[in-house]
């Protein structure tokens, strides 16, 4: 039986159409946009998590605010970037190293929350500076107070502690997120995969 399947993006709904004559018309949602809805609201069930993304997304907010403060955080991204060259942290080449910016999650994409926090993690020191700035040097008592209380919770434990365990085992659904969405992507093949996602988490 052959079928053709099309995805519409803006609302993630996969049309699946039979190419024999049939009354029935069937409406799937993607695998991978189903696996992501699912992860984020079983994690969200979890208080502690619930809780990290939402001072993640206050933090980013803070900080992404303006262009003015988008460009204080890719020049001291850029600083940090042309020390660790210096002494020989990072390695040089082509299309490495570039400075980005901090990457909002989305409600419904988990690959997206999996970018905010490596975006994160890269440009931790830069992120603190720009927030030091904010406390010193914003123009109303909410944006300094906010920038302190953003400051003081990007320096915390819990909160470094959950930056890193979320990025590892969001690092490996992620890897299963993306395999799902390749076009020539099998059954047996994706059954394995959620198998050794499944083992290594």
């Amino acid at each position: 039986m052959m079928a053709l399947v099309i995805c519409v993006e803006s609302g993630m709904v996969c049309k699946l159409y039979s190419l024999m004559i049939t009354p029935y018309t069937y409406y799937v949602h993607c695998l991978a946009h189903q696996l992501q809805l699912a992860l984020i609201a079983a994690a969200r069930e979890i208080s502690d998590v619930h809780t990290f993304f939402q001072n993640l997304i206050f933090i980013i907010n803070i900080v992404s605010a303006s262009c003015k403060r988008n460009d204080e955080l890719r020049a001291f991204q850029a600083t940090t970037i042309e020390h660790l060259v210096d002494i020989g942290e990072i390695e040089t080449g082509k299309e490495v190293n570039q400075v980005g910016g901090l990457q909002q999650p989305g409600d419904s994409r988990w690959s997206s929350h999996f970018k905010s926090i490596c975006s994160l993690i890269k440009m931790y020191r830069a992120t603190c500076l720009v927030l030091e700035n904010i406390a010193l040097d914003g123009s109303t008592y909410s944006q300094r107070g906010d920038a302190v209380f953003s400051f003081k919770l990007i320096m915390s434990f819990d909160f470094a502690f959950f930056l890193h365990i979320m990025k590892n085992v969001m690092g490996i659904t992620d890897v299963l997120c993306q395999a799902l969405q390749q076009n020539s992507q099998d059954i047996l093949n994706a059954m394995h995969l959620v198998t050794s996602t499944n083992t290594l988490i």
